[in-house]
């Protein structure tokens, strides 16, 4: 999967332009927004063909989004008439979607930490980064609040594989997004031990960096 626009539609209304590029996947993202890049960080992994992605862009009216996601919630997913979001959902409808390679394991108990993990990633520590990129006080409180958090989990970065054994998981896929904006909220990668192998491991992959839209490729990872 590869990450592009979507092809116009000649001579449609609105509604009947919306109506055929959700005949596959259509993906509203924004071009730095970390649950957006978690999704299409899934699309790749997972490799889908055929996917539409509508750049959603600062302070621009988008009616088509607005229309499937009154609240303006991103990411926003459309398959037919399925319409899902945020991020996390729509990671998991991905997952059970297209299912190879599987990015849960296949027990039950290790499934069910997966999950808890990467709630926690995708819930907590994006909040702390998105809140980071601002200016003042608060953002300054939230980068030292999320440098905090990883200290806590440095023992928990491998020094090989992957963070919950040999195969990749939808927890590796939560934390490669906020790893790549770590420098940019003034936390380097080499400042909480183990991390930077990890990470550098997660960026190599041909999936992450398909992944990148042009802004995120800017971003010091």
């Amino acid at each position: 999967m590869a990450v592009r626009n979507p092809a116009g539609v000649t001579g449609a209304t609105p509604a009947s332009a919306l109506a055929a590029r959700r005949a596959g996947l259509l993906l509203f993202s924004a071009e730095d927004h970390l649950g957006s890049h978690w999704a299409r960080l899934i699309l790749c992994e997972k490799d889908v063909d055929g996917v539409a992605i509508e750049w959603i862009k600062p302070d621009t009216v988008n009616e088509d989004w607005a229309t499937l996601s009154p609240r303006g919630e991103l990411p926003t997913l459309a398959d037919r008439e399925v319409v899902l979001y945020p991020a996390r959902l729509v990671v998991e409808y991905l997952d059970e979607r297209y299912p190879h390679p599987p990015l849960l394991p296949v027990e039950p108990a290790g499934r069910a930490r997966a999950r808890m993990i990467q709630h926690h990633i995708s819930s907590h520590l994006y909040g702390l980064a998105e809140a980071g990129l601002a200016t003042g006080a608060a953002a300054q409180k939230a980068r030292k609040a999320l440098q905090e958090e990883l200290l806590g989990l440095a023992r928990m970065f491998p020094a090989r594989g992957f963070f919950m054994g040999n195969d990749m998981t939808v927890v590796d896929t939560a934390w490669a997004p906020l790893m790549w904006r770590l420098p940019s909220l003034g936390i380097p990668l080499d400042s909480v031990d183990g991390m930077r192998t990890y990470a550098d491991r997660l960026f190599a992959r041909g999936a992450f960096q398909r992944s990148l839209s042009a802004v995120e490729r800017n971003l010091a990872g």
